[in-house]
């Protein structure tokens, strides 16, 4: 009962019970207040059948978890519990999913990203991690969903203008403990970038979740929709999520930094870079996990389109951002749309397994890569990221480490629903006859106010 005590203490009378799927969506069951004892317990059940859902709802073609699969069990984490400040009567848990029989479930995402987070260990390493993401306000227009914002980056105009909103979500997260580096206004057309200060694993993902939960809440709470759509237009920024890891030795030292140079990584390090870069393609598969998240990854965007690292250069997709200690890791194609835990899951394996191998990492490129020639860019040997969703699966299929990380289950069930999802959107695009280079309706219909 103790555990049950912990949910009244809050002063809740529901409990929200959740687990976040493939797609990142937090799905949920609501339990009141004479039920928090089994659901703390027992936890609540869910079809297995949801994993083959897709994010239209689609169930998907020849799923494997069918109508007869049977259920998983979403037992709350009382260590994620918090008071939602928008929902005052509302306490809220992310969940470890179990197996019918009560055992932790080798299809849970974030028991996938502990599993990783003890691998590390056994290296005797252990990770930090902060999550850094852009998202749009959008409001009613005309044709549909339209900025609702037109100030210029990082202007205090446009914090001033913004600022009752701003201030509420910064209020919300210090409630629910979710310490912020800082909020600004970014780039893009009504587009803003909040960064999260770094935590274990787990519990940077889970905080990430938390703060883009409110967010959303707060912005339709307002009349608007906070998209974290990877690309709204194809003409306007797109919106990433850097996801800085650094490593640390078991007597606090950091492993990244050469002690003897600030200006270089150690073996270590470099090693770590080589791993990252040496499963790059497969992990968009899970880091960049819609048919939208290939309209961001251009060359000259700002956004990663090659295969590099680079010290400062924010044109490479592993960016070493820091000198000397405390030295960390930016990643920086990934974006809203596939499963944090497992995208995150994904570079620590790639990491692991480039330190395994004490793998040596190519020249950093310190250029803007992204505006080089492709006989240039061809010269230097660098390969390009993924040019499509189904490139990159197919890298995935190929990567024996990473279908490892994901398990069988989810090995098996993950690239089935986002095979799926690129089947949709190709036949989305044959029917409007537009460009693969521009954004569909069909994107924007799918993604825009899920995501």
């Amino acid at each position: 009962m103790g555990a049950t005590r912990s949910v009244e203490a809050l002063g809740a009378d529901f409990l929200w019970v959740v687990y976040h799927d493939y797609t990142s969506l937090g799905r949920a069951k609501a339990v009141t207040r004479d039920r928090f004892a089994e659901a703390v317990e027992r936890g609540v059940t869910f079809a297995k059948a949801n994993w083959d859902i897709a994010i239209d709802d689609e169930l998907i073609p020849h799923p494997g978890f069918a109508a007869d699969s049977g259920d998983f069990i979403a037992r709350p984490d009382l260590a994620t519990l918090v008071r939602l400040p928008h929902r005052p009567r509302v306490a809220q848990a992310f969940s470890d999913l179990l197996d019918e029989d009560g055992r932790p479930w080798d299809g849970d995402p974030r028991g996938r990203l502990r599993h990783q987070v003890e691998e590390l260990g056994g290296l005797g390493l252990t990770a930090r991690v902060a999550f850094e993401a852009e998202f749009q306000l959008m409001r009613p227009g005309e044709g549909g969903w339209e900025p609702a914002d037109h100030g210029r980056m990082f202007t205090v105009d446009e914090i001033e203008a913004r600022w009752a909103w701003c201030e509420q979500l910064l209020d919300g997260l210090s409630t629910m403990h979710v310490p912020v580096h800082q909020l600004g206004k970014e780039y893009g057309i009504g587009q803003y970038e909040l960064s999260l200060l770094p935590a274990d694993p787990v519990t940077a993902v889970d905080r990430y979740l938390l703060a883009r939960q409110l967010v959303k809440a707060l912005a339709r709470d307002a009349g608007l929709v906070a998209t974290f759509m990877p690309k709204p237009r194809a003409d306007a920024p797109g919106n990433g999520l850097h996801v800085h890891v650094s490593l640390w030795n078991a007597d606090g030292t950091d492993a990244t930094a050469d002690p003897r140079d600030p200006a270089a990584l150690s073996a270590l390090g470099g090693a770590a870079v080589a791993g990252l870069l040496d499963h790059a393609g497969a992990q968009a598969a899970i880091g960049s996990a819609t048919p939208n998240s290939y309209k961001r990854l251009l060359p000259g965007s700002w956004a990663p389109a090659h295969v590099c690292w680079a010290f400062g250069n924010r044109a490479a997709l592993v960016r070493v951002p820091s000198r000397g200690a405390g030295r960390r890791l930016e990643y920086r194609s990934g974006d809203a749309s596939g499963s944090p835990y497992l995208h995150l899951a994904g570079l620590l394996a790639a990491i692991i397994d480039g330190i395994r191998r004490r793998a040596a990492p190519p020249a950093p490129v310190n250029d803007d890569i992204g505006h080089w020639p492709d006989e240039l860019v061809r010269e230097r040997g660098i390969a390009r990221l993924p040019g499509s969703l189904e490139e990159a699966l197919a890298a995935l299929e190929g990567d024996d480490l990473m279908l490892e990380m994901l398990g069988p289950i989810i090995a098996e069930h993950y690239p089935a629903v986002k095979t799926y999802e690129a089947s949709a959107y190709r036949a989305a695009l044959a029917a409007s006859g537009q460009a693969d280079s521009e954004v569909t309706e069909w994107e924007r219909t799918t993604y825009l106010e899920p995501l």
